[in-house]
This record gives structure tokens, C-alpha cells and sequence, in this order.
């Protein structure tokens, strides 16, 4: 469905009526003597790296740079809201398996925007596969599976039901508010609303110089339905509805500077969104068989007026509305097999969606593209008696794509191999080789769907490759004075084949062959009351032609984050910095940004958190390596700065309180 920018979050009035229902309900029921313990946050795990899950819920997380900037080998690139973009080891979220519960993300909306529309509030957990290590994951450089919250994750012992208000304010520059409800509606279902607004204006990057454009509205509402039908299986409904609306710039991912020079202080109407609905089958029976399906549709759109100020486009017309849709099914199941001496861990299943695009103009249809996905995999972990892990897998593919410059159909069955031995009780060593394949993707949706492609290109082929990795990972406790430490290395190699990308006219090509390497160190610790955390990752491209790296190719990154509780006061510090290195070939210049935060739950008040921080503590003024940066000559509009400038030194403080 294509909506309008007249179109009222009519989901919004759902959530707010259940919370307050759940809320009065709670009240009324006697869990006087239920302790309330906090436990909004998101669990951060990152296959390249060992240090447990990261509890995110400090950094008062409102975009996805918030949540994962910090993680080794991941970077998040866009100062605009619009501009979410996933970065992994030089590669974009197009070359990603990206999910949110399980319903497949990818899209390639506009060149100028993002492809990803995501609440890092909500997030229960967001597991980040760094690189392609396993025939599970049919991304390229890797996958990134984001998962919502559910009433389990937030009703305590004994709860029958409960409700989380809470509100925002950032001095740099919006302010937010959000309502949860949930609750167990009888011993086998359970239900979870929830609704968030975040309302911004245009905020300073580190120079003072205003970001003009950015003055809109985030909405977002999740719906979660839930039914136990016995102890063995279980269904849940899930509708997540997302929306990015404002007078925005014609070109969000540019800056000012482009901006200004292009169209001057024209904004559009601008309106982004997301709808996805998802079923998910879980069966537990043991070792026997553990296995979750998920069938899902996705529509996202982006709609533009183009009447206030007349248009730049080379096509002329007053409304413009792109829409892509996924419907999909994935399944994964697993069996264990214990032999004795052997034991095995079989996972298999399939991953099955249909993806459609379109494009209206003043409501006549301009172009459309097709495909279809089937992929078949499956993998055997096996345990030897010595400690030794051998996993190998395998993997089909067939991808169909229709559209003006390609219909083709794709077929490859890639191959993986894992390895993993533990030389001492605290050191295990670890090693990976797995081929890849990518069919190309439909082309971007909002400059015709394929129809403005000036390139017809029938020979397009897909990309393919191989990744391999070698790594070590050490745990122990109570060493070296400490409570805990744990460390690991991982370096990896890539040989990418006929990798795809776009011309900037709308065409997809296969610009050549890369070479990658590259690695990601990590060290963590915990003392007492403290906690640290120490990383350091590096990749590198380059087109075994040319020379040239990737375009988004990041420089070497540092990140540091460090927590210390104080129990007594019930409050919780963390600081964190991140620090990315020169990237000599594109010249992008280093930075380095810290963010403080502390976290106030106090006994006397149970259910009462208070946040405040720091972002970008010193005022520093710098682009994201993932993001537009640098300057170039357009052949139209001349000389253009692309610097797309994240925002300055922004002070948070929330407040929430649990029923």
C-alpha cells in the first residue's frame, strides 16, 4: 500500500488503549511483592569477536549508529535518519542478509537515502554475523538479524501484566516519548503493544553549522501476539509498523553544502515507511528437532512531493511513490545427535521470497522489476571426544530476476567448511572457508524501478566468491588479578568475484574482481565493578585491475567502552569512544568521538530509570567513513562538497518508569 503524506499513523490509538488497559489492570492485581527489576536494553553479539553480549540500554539508542557504530568491522554511515546504512567490512547493507524477526530488509530505495527503517528502542537483540562463515547466511559480507521484544522478555516472576512509559530529550535536537504495554492474557497467550514518536528539528553538526533538512517525525508501533499451544509448540503474530516523514532535503545522504549548492534551501515532503507483518511457528522437542519458521511480507515505500518549489529531476512531475515488497518464508531447524564418541549437530532448512518493485509518477506506473529466491542449505556440527568441532555445509541457490535490462535465472550450490579445537581449557583456535554467491539485485526503486536505466544490461552476471577466516579466542577467570578476561583475533582473507554495483545512472554493473583482507582484535575485562572493553579492526579492498578499494571502504577503527557501577548510589557510567584512522586512498580524514552516559535505578523508587549523557562529548566535526564524503565535479551543478556531516556534542536525558 502506498500512502500519501496525508496519511494518520492510524496504528497509533491501538498500543496506547492496550498499555493503558494493562496498566490499570497491573495496578488492580495484587504484585505489590513483585520486585521490578529494569530490563529494557538490546544484546549485542558479534561473531568476530568474544566479549558477551552488550547490554546497549546506556546509550539511549534512537538510530542504528547509537547501537552498533562500536561494533569491530561494522559501521554505520548518515547523519540524517533517513540515511541508516549498515556498513561491514567495506561492504553496504545491499550486500547483507539483513532481517527484523526474521522478514528479509533488503531494499534499494534511493541512491540518496538508506534501506533501512529500524527502532533501536524496541530491540531485544541484534546478532551480527561478520562475514559470511557459515551456508546458514546467504549474505556476501555477512548478515545483521535484529530481534523485537516480546511480553516474555519484560514480564517478571509472578506479573501478570505491565506497562513502560517513557520520554526523551536531546538538546541537539529532539525530544521522545513511548508507551509499552504487555501482559499474559491467559496461561497461553501473551501480548506486547508498543508505540514510540520521536519528533526533531534540525540539529548542529560539530562545526555549529545547522543541518537544514532534517525537521520530521519517527513513528513507530509494534504489535506482538503470542500463543502457546502446548509445551512443544508456539505461535507469534508480529506487526511492526515504521514511519519517517518531514520537509527534507531533495538529497538526505549529501549534506549541506550539495545541498545548498543543487536547491538551495528547497525541502520536499518526504515520507519513508515500513510495514511488516511476520508468522513464526516455534517447536521445541529436544534434541530430536528445534525449529522455527517465519512467513512474512515487507512493503516499504518512499513518497515524495515534488510541487513546492518545482523539481531538478530530468523528468518532470509533481508526485513520486516507490514501493518495494518482500514475501518470504524461512525456516531453520535443528537436530542433535549424540553417537558416543561423536555428536552431531545438524542444522538445515530454507529460505524462500518473492520480490516485487514498482514506481508511480502523478499515479501512472513507470517501471517495475521482479525476482525469486529459493535456497536449500544445510550444515553438520561435528563434536569429537578431543574437543575438536568439524562443521561442513552446503548450500543451493537459484535467483530469477526480471526486469528491462535483466532476465536471467542463477543457480550455484556454494560449499562450507568450519573448524574449531580447544589447545587448552582457556585457548581455542578457529578456522573457516565458505564460498559466496549474490544474485544481482532489482535495480533502485525510486528512479524508475528499472525503467530509467540508460544501460541495458542482459549480461550481468552474479557475484561470487570466497571467505576465509582463521582465528583464536581465549576466556578465564580469576587471572592476573582479574575477575574475567577474555580476548580473540580474527583474520580473514576474500576473493570477490564480478561484484555488482551501481553506476549512478541507474544502471547495475559488474565492476570486477576484489582482493579483501583484514582483521578484528578484541580484549575485555572485568574487575570488581568495572567493566572494559578494547577493539581494533582493519579491512582492505581493492579491484585486482584497477587498484581501487571499495567505495565505502572504512579506515581502521579503535573502539573503547568502559562501565563502572556504583551500588550503593544504584547508578551505572559507561563511557565509550571510537577512533577511525585516515583512509589514504579516498583521503578521508580521521576523527575520533567519545560519549559519556550514567544510568540512575534507585531501590527506594522500584521501576524508576533516569538516563543522561553525553554524545560526541568534545564537539567533534566529522563524516562517517560509510557516508558520503569528499568533493567532486558534477557535470551539471559543478563543484560539489559531499560531506554528509554527523551531528555535534548532543546531551540525552530519559526517563522511564515501569508499572
Amino acid at each position: 500500500m502506498v500512502l500519501t503524506m496525508k496519511t494518520r499513523f492510524w496504528i497509533k490509538p491501538l498500543p496506547l488503549v492496550i498499555a493503558v488497559g494493562m496498566a490499570t489492570q497491573a495496578m488492580a492485581a495484587d504484585v505489590a511483592e513483585t520486585q521490578k527489576v529494569q530490563v529494557w536494553g538490546t544484546a549485542v553479539t558479534n561473531s568476530s569477536i568474544s566479549l558477551g553480549d552488550d547490554d546497549i540500554a546506556l546509550k539511549q539508542a534512537d538510530h542504528l549508529s547509537d547501537l552498533l557504530r562500536d561494533q569491530p568491522g561494522v559501521d554505520i554511515g548518515g547523519g540524517h535518519s533517513l540515511n541508516q546504512r549498515i556498513n561491514i567490512r567495506g561492504f553496504q547493507d545491499l550486500d547483507l542478509d539483513v532481517t527484523i524477526d526474521g522478514a528479509r530488509q533488503n531494499n534499494f530505495m534511493y541512491h540518496h537515502a538508506g534501506n533501512l527503517l529500524i527502532n533501536a528502542d524496541i530491540l531485544k537483540a541484534v546478532d551480527v554475523q561478520v562475514g559470511t562463515n557459515s551456508v546458514l547466511n546467504g549474505g556476501l559480507a555477512g548478515s545483521v538479524a535484529f530481534e523485537t521484544k516480546d511480553a516474555a522478555d519484560l514480564l517478571q516472576d509472578g506479573q501478570q501484566f505491565g506497562a513502560r512509559i517513557s520520554a526523551g530529550y536531546a538538546s541537539n535536537d529532539y525530544h521522545s516519548y513511548s508507551l509499552t504495554g504487555y501482559g499474559q492474557l491467559s496461561d497461553s497467550v501473551d501480548l506486547l503493544a508498543y508505540m514510540r514518536d520521536i519528533s526533531r528539528n534540525n540539529p548542529e553538526d560539530g562545526s555549529g553549522r545547522e543541518t537544514l533538512g532534517n525537521d520530521g517525525d519517527i513513528s513507530n508501533a509494534l504489535l506482538k501476539l503470542g500463543v502457546d499451544l502446548n509445551d512443544e509448540n508456539r505461535l507469534e503474530f508480529g506487526y511492526d509498523k515504521y514511519t519517517d516523514e518531514g520537509h527534507y532535503a531533495p538529497r538526505p545522504d549529501m549534506g549541506v553544502a550539495t545541498n545548498s549548492s543543487i536547491s538551495g534551501s528547497t525541502v520536499y515532503p518526504t515520507e519513508f515507511e515500513r510495514e511488516t507483518a511476520t508468522l513464526t511457528y516455534e517447536l521445541d522437542k529436544g534434541d530430536l528437532i528445534n525449529l522455527r519458521a517465519s512467513l512474512y511480507q515487507n512493503t516499504m515505500t518512499f513518497f515524495r512531493d515534488y510541487r513546492p518549489n518545482g523539481t531538478t529531476r530530468p523528468v518532470a512531475h509533481d508526485i513520486a511513490e516507490g514501493e518495494s515488497e518482500h514475501v518470504g518464508l524461512n525456516v531453520l531447524a535443528e537436530t542433535v545427535i549424540d553417537q558416543g564418541e561423536l555428536t552431531h549437530t545438524l542444522r538445515y532448512g530454507v529460505d524462500i521470497y518473492t520480490q516485487e518493485t514498482k514506481l508511480n509518477f502523478d499515479g501512472a506506473k513507470y517501471g517495475n522489476e521482479e525476482a525469486d529466491s529459493q535456497a536449500i542449505f544445510i550444515e553438520d556440527e561435528i563434536l569429537f571426544a578431543n574437543g575438536l568441532m568439524v562443521t561442513p555445509g552446503a548450500r543451493y541457490n537459484r535467483y530469477e530476476i526480471d526486469t528491462l535490462a535483466n532476465d536471467r535465472t542463477f543457480s550455484e550450490t556454494t560449499l562450507g567448511l568450519a573448524a574449531e579445537y580447544p589447545l587448552t581449557d582457556t585457548l581455542t583456535v578457529l578456522a573457516s572457508s565458505t564460498q559466496l554467491f549474490k544474485g544481482p539485485s532489482l535495480s533502485e526503486v525510486f528512479t524508475g524501478a528499472g525503467a530509467s536505466a540508460t544501460t541495458v544490461n542482459p549480461d550481468l552476471e552474479a557475484t561470487t566468491g570466497v571467505n576465509n577466516e582463521i582465528g583464536l579466542r581465549y576466556e578465564a577467570d580469576n587471572v592476573g588479578g582479574l575477575d574475567h578476561l577474555h580476548a580473540s583475533l580474527t583474520y580473514f582473507t576474500g576473493d570477490i568475484d564480478d561484484y555488482i554495483d551501481d553506476e549512478g545512472n541507474g544502471s547495475l554493473e559488474n565492476v570486477g574482481d576484489f582482493d579483501m583482507d583484514g582483521f578484528e582484535a578484541a580484549v575485555g575485562l572485568s574487575k570488581g565493578e568495572l567493566d572494559a572493553r578494547l577493539s581494533y579492526a582493519r579491512s582492505e579492498s581493492e579491484n585486482k585491475v584497477t587498484g581501487e578499494p571499495l567505495g565505502r571502504q572504512v579506515g581502521d577503527s579503535i573502539a573503547l567502552g568502559l562501565d563502572y557501577n556504583l551500588p550503593a548510589q544504584a547508578i551505572t557510567l559507561n563511557w565509550t569512544s571510537q577512533f577511525t584512522q585516515k583512509e589514504d586512498h579516498f583521503n578521508k580524514p580521521s576523527y575520533d568521538v567519545h560519549s559519556i552516559s550514567a544510568r540512575w535505578a534507585p531501590a527506594s523508587i522500584a521501576g524508576l530509570t533516569v538516563t543522561a549523557g553525553i554524545e560526541n562529548l568534545f564537539d567533534e566535526h566529522y563524516t562517517s567513513h560509510a557516508s558520503r564524503i569528499g568533493d567532486t565535479v558534477h557535470p551539471r551543478f559543478g563543484a560539489l562538497h559531499l560531506n554528509d556531516y554527523e551531528p555535534g556534542r548532543n546531551v540525552k536525558v530519559s526517563v522511564a518508569y515501569v508499572f
